[in-house]
């Protein structure tokens, strides 16, 4: 990774917005996976953020789930809850595929 690549990641590791757009590609790829239960998901406020499967044209699903995390207006601390959490699902959610 050239110097300007990991200026441009240490950049976006501190712009509200990047943030959002990681979490919002950790709880697509989670209400889409094949293994995950929404019943047994734990937190509250993830079920609450998770949008439904994707069942219809790409740009509205992702207008539709950047409009539900703008209104749960965000900060800091909960945006890295919700990560940890989402991510710890899909982990959760493979496992229960893989066996």
């Amino acid at each position: 990774m050239s110097r300007s690549d990991r200026a441009r990641v240490s950049a976006r590791q501190y712009l509200p917005e990047s943030k959002l757009d990681d979490l919002a590609g950790s709880l697509r790829r989670l209400a889409n996976h094949r293994g995950l239960i929404r019943s047994e998901i734990a937190s509250p406020m993830l079920l609450r953020l998770l949008p439904p499967p994707r069942k219809f044209e790409q740009k509205a699903y992702e207008a539709e789930l950047r409009q539900r995390l703008a209104d749960a207006n965000l900060d800091a601390p909960r945006i890295a809850y919700l990560m940890a959490d989402a991510e710890r699902e899909i982990a959760v959610a493979h496992t229960r595929l893989s066996g």
